[in-house]
């Protein structure tokens, strides 16, 4: 079920996969030459790597899954609905992880953590044409190999760390795309309920009271859920509902 065709380039250095795929997504679309192909960038190594909130994505040369993928859903996909795009590459993750014996959680809006640690990182670029999403770029880096981190504002951890072996990056792209290509698909043909009730369950902070931050200072919180465009929803002790957009709010770990 899952997307008619998929055109995998692979890169050794970039500076940015999300970049080239913005720079390229013209050229590269119409080499698919059709309304249901998908774009998938991977790269041994890049020199400029992106993460949220402005922060730079890490990784040692060769020892990483390092991806962007570009998907233009067009009329399948409402811009009030924008953040299931989101969930799906969230979900997938999880459910790849799984297939290697690794139980992950998901913190909002899709950083993929196992405790307190965080093992993959995925960073959306959207753009509109009216009422809908015209064209997605899809950037996710997930540890796999590496074992020796810089200094990073979260604690990094990868899939040898976890499981204590090493893992052939390309097995865990394929098994990736699997589940996203067929999950895409999913979408397009409005099946997305799924989803978003299992992003919500895997989410920390779901029904359980959690430490937060926003501008006003720290507070207590339990995370209701996320709506379409992706903000989330936090019951604050006192019964308040708050609703927050990215970089509103942080769940402190």
């Amino acid at each position: 079920m899952g997307c008619d065709k998929e055109y995998i380039i692979r890169l050794n250095t970039v500076d940015s996969t999300n970049r080239y795929l913005r720079d390229e997504a013209d050229a590269l679309w119409n080499r698919v030459g059709g309304y249901n192909g998908t774009v998938v960038v991977t790269a041994e190594n890049q020199t400029a790597g992106r993460g949220q909130r402005g922060n730079v994505w890490n990784s040692n040369a060769g020892e990483n899954l390092l991806l962007s993928i570009l998907v233009r859903p067009g009329c399948s996909l409402e811009v009030c609905n924008q953040f299931i795009l989101s969930q799906l590459v969230a979900v997938a993750l999880h459910d790849t992880m799984l297939c290697y014996g690794i139980e992950t959680k998901l913190k909002w809006p899709n950083d993929i953590y196992v405790g307190n640690c965080k093992l993959a990182g995925v960073l959306l670029e959207l753009d509109y044409s009216g009422a809908f999403v015209e064209q997605a770029i899809i950037g996710i880096g997930l540890n796999v190999n590496q074992e020796n981190f810089p200094q990073m504002d979260r604690i990094p951890v990868s899939m040898k760390m976890l499981k204590e072996r090493r893992f052939v990056v390309e097995d865990v792209l394929g098994t990736f795309l699997d589940f996203f290509n067929n999950y895409y698909a999913e979408i397009r043909f409005g099946n997305r309920n799924a989803f978003v009730q299992e992003y919500t369950k895997l989410l920390l902070g779901f029904n359980e009271k959690r430490p937060f931050m926003d501008s006003t200072g720290s507070f207590d919180a339990v995370i209701v859920g996320v709506d379409g465009y992706g903000y989330l929803l936090v019951r604050r002790s006192n019964g308040t509902l708050s609703r927050y957009a990215f970089k509103e709010v942080e769940l402190l770990l």
